[in-house]
C-alpha cells in the first residue's frame, strides 16, 4: 500500500448531521483489532481550546522516563502528524502498514467508518504494537460519542469549553459542555481548567452522577495537575515536576518568523477566547500601531465575535476566502461585518493576500482564523522543506479533492 492509497482509504468524511448515536460501531472495530485500547492506560483530553498544547505538555512531561503515545488532531500538513511516540512521528511505512491492518478489520464489517474513527483505531493499534507505557489521546469533536471515548481513560482532562461545533453538538453552551463532560468515567478521575458557571455546573453534575473525582486547576497548571494525579495514583512513576509546565512550541500556534524584514505571527485562533489570547499576545510582543491581520475562517465559527476583538485602529483586517469546502463565505462576512475602528478589506484568496502583505506598509503581519489558514500560509511562505511540501500537497489534494467532496453529497 502506498501513502496515497492509504490516505485515499482513510479519507471518509462525516457530515454535521451524521454523528454516531452510540459508540457501538467503534467498539466493534476495536474488538476485531483485539481491543488494543486495553493494553495501556490513557489520558483523554477534551475541550474547545488548548487541547493540542495540553496534550503535548502532558506527553513531554511523561516522556522523560516513559514511552508515551500521543494522538492529536487535526493535522496541519501531514496526516501522520496525528500519531507520535516520544515526539517521533509515525513513519510513512509504519503508517501505510497500519492502514492496511485497519482496512482488513473494516472489511470484516458492513459499516462505513469515518476518517476519525479509523485514525483513532489506527493510533490505538499502533501504540499497542509499539508497547507504549501510556497514551495521551485528544478528543476530536465533543466527547461523549467521540471515537476516542471508547477508551476507558485513567484520567479525563478538560480544557476551556466554548461555543463551537454548535451544529454537531446541540447549539448551546450547555449541550456542548454535556458532550465534553461525557469523557468523565464512572468512579473515575477528572481535572478541568476553570470554566464559566454554566459549564462548570454541567461538569460537576456529570462527576456527581458518576461518582467521579473532579478538580479544577488553572490553565497554566492543567498538565502538571494531571501528571500529579497519575503519580499519586501510581499509574506512572514519580516525575520531578517543575513549577510550570514546559513551554511547547507548535507549528501554527503563536508561531513567529521574520520574513523579508517583516515579522509574521501565525496562529490558528478560531474562537472568541483564542482571539482574545492572540490579541493579548500581539500587545505583549509589539507596540506597533499598525498591524496587518489576515483572517480566513471556517463557516462553523462565530466570525463576528472573533473579528470584534480586533476592531481597533491598530488593525487592518484582511478577510480572505479559503479554498476548502468548509470555508466561510468571506464576501458575505465583508458585507455584513461593520467595524467601528479597524480598516477592513477583502481578498479573493489566501495566496493573493499573502503576496500583497509582503508589500503592505505594515511591518507586522498576523495570519489567523483557522488551522486551515495557517497550514496553507506556512506552505506558501516557504516554511516546509520539499518532501514535507509534497506530502502536504498530496494530503490536501485527497482531503479536498473531487472524490472526497463526492462522499459528502
Amino acid at each position: 500500500m502506498t501513502l496515497e492509497s492509504a490516505l485515499r482509504f482513510i479519507s471518509q468524511p462525516i457530515r454535521a448531521n451524521a454523528l454516531p448515536a452510540s459508540l457501538d460501531h467503534m467498539h466493534q472495530l476495536l474488538s476485531i483489532l483485539g481491543n488494543p485500547q486495553q493494553a495501556f492506560p490513557s489520558v483523554v483530553v477534551a475541550g474547545s481550546v488548548g487541547k493540542g498544547t495540553t496534550c503535548h505538555q502532558l506527553a513531554a512531561l511523561m516522556s522523560s522516563n516513559l514511552k508515551v503515545g500521543l494522538y492529536t488532531s487535526p493535522h496541519l500538513h501531514s496526516f501522520r502528524e496525528r500519531f507520535s511516540i516520544n515526539d517521533e512521528r509515525i513513519s510513512p511505512l509504519a503508517f501505510t502498514n497500519a492502514v492496511s491492518i485497519i482496512q482488513q478489520a473494516v472489511t470484516q464489517t458492513s459499516i462505513s467508518y469515518s476518517t476519525f474513527e479509523m485514525s483513532t483505531a489506527l493510533a490505538l493499534w499502533w501504540f499497542t504494537q509499539q508497547g507504549v507505557d501510556i497514551a495521551v489521546l485528544e478528543i476530536g469533536i465533543g466527547g461523549r460519542i467521540d471515537a476516542v471515548n471508547t477508551v476507558t481513560n485513567a484520567l479525563a482532562v478538560i480544557t476551556p469549553i466554548e461555543l463551537e461545533h454548535a451544529a454537531m453538538l446541540g447549539g448551546t453552551l450547555r449541550s456542548i459542555a454535556g458532550h465534553k463532560a461525557g469523557i468523565i468515567q464512572p468512579n473515575g478521575y477528572a481535572v478541568s481548567a476553570p470554566q464559566v458557571d454554566e459549564v462548570a455546573s454541567v461538569l460537576r453534575d456529570e462527576a456527581a452522577a458518576k461518582q467521579a473525582d473532579l478538580h479544577f486547576e488553572s490553565v497554566d497548571h492543567l498538565a502538571l495537575a494531571a501528571c500529579q494525579n497519575l503519580i499519586e495514583r501510581r499509574l506512572i512513576p514519580p516525575i520531578a515536576l517543575l513549577a510550570t509546565a514546559p513551554p511547547i512550541t507548535l507549528a501554527g500556534r503563536m508561531e513567529q518568523h521574520v520574513i523579508s524584514g517583516k515579522t509574521w505571527l501565525i496562529d490558528g485562533a478560531h474562537t472568541l477566547a483564542s482571539a482574545r489570547r492572540l490579541h493579548s499576545e500581539i500587545n505583549r510582543l509589539t507596540t506597533e500601531t499598525s498591524i496587518h491581520l489576515i483572517v480566513g475562517m471556517l463557516r462553523d465559527k462565530a466570525a463576528y465575535d472573533f473579528l470584534a476583538v480586533f476592531d481597533d485602529s491598530r488593525f487592518h483586517i484582511v478577510l480572505v476566502q479559503l479554498d476548502t469546502h468548509r470555508a466561510l463565505n468571506a464576501s458575505d462576512l465583508f458585507q455584513s461585518f461593520k467595524p467601528n475602528h479597524a480598516q477592513l478589506t477583502l481578498h479573493p484568496d489566501l495566496p493573493t493576500a499573502l503576496q500583497e502583505a509582503h508589500t503592505a506598509p505594515e511591518t507586522w503581519i498576523v495570519v489567523t482564523g483557522s488551522l486551515r489558514t495557517v497550514a496553507r500560509s506556512r506552505e506558501l511562505l516557504g516554511l516546509l522543506d520539499a518532501a514535507a511540501l509534497d506530502e502536504a500537497q498530496l494530503t490536501r489534494d485527497i482531503f479536498e479533492g473531487a472524490e472526497y467532496l463526492n462522499k459528502l453529497r
